[in-house]
C-alpha cells in the first residue's frame, strides 16, 4: 500500500512561493505525479491558499493556481464530527487540529508540514481520543529520507 500523506498549508505555500525548502516540497509532489504516494490536503488548506495568495496576486490568477493544485492533490472534505473530535484534542493551534483529523479520518499515513511541534497534541480528559493512530508528523526532509 504507497502513502497517503497529507501536505500542511505551508508546504503548499513553500511550493508556490520558492520559499526556502520548496526543493524538499517539489521531490514528494513529484512522487505523488508519478503515483508513489498519495496527495492530499483539506478545504481548510485551499481556503488558507486562497486567503494568503490573493494579497500578491488578482483572482485572474488565483483561480487556475488553486485549480492546478486540486488537480494534483486529493482535497479532503470536512465535517462535523471531525470538528467534534478536534475540540476534545488539546494543542497550540486549532488550524493545526482540524488538518490533523482530517488526515486521520481520510486514513493518512503522515502529515508532512515544516512546523511538526505544531502538530503535538493531548487528549481530553473528558473525552477518550487514541492519537497513537494518528498519521505520523514529519517534516518534508523527514518524510523523504524514511520512505
Amino acid at each position: 500500500m504507497k502513502p497517503k500523506v497529507f501536505l500542511d498549508t505551508n508546504i503548499l505555500m513553500d511550493l508556490l512561493l520558492e520559499r526556502p525548502g520548496f526543493e524538499d516540497a517539489a521531490v514528494i509532489l513529484q512522487a505523488g505525479e508519478d503515483g508513489r504516494i498519495e496527495l492530499c490536503c483539506s478545504y481548510l488548506t485551499m481556503a488558507n491558499l486562497a486567503f494568503i495568495l490573493r494579497k500578491n496576486t488578482t483572482p485572474a490568477r488565483l483561480a487556475p493556481t488553486l485549480m492546478q493544485i486540486q488537480s494534483l492533490l486529493d482535497v479532503l472534505p470536512m465535517d462535523a464530527s471531525q470538528l467534534e473530535l478536534a475540540c476534545w484534542i488539546n494543542g497550540r493551534d486549532f488550524e493545526d487540529i482540524l488538518q490533523a483529523v482530517c488526515a486521520h479520518a481520510a486514513g493518512c499515513t503522515h502529515i508532512v508540514t515544516r512546523n511538526p511541534a505544531d502538530f503535538r497534541f493531548t487528549a481530553s480528559k473528558d473525552f477518550a481520543v487514541d492519537l497513537s493512530t494518528f498519521p505520523a508528523v514529519c517534516t518534508p526532509r523527514e518524510f523523504l529520507n524514511n520512505k
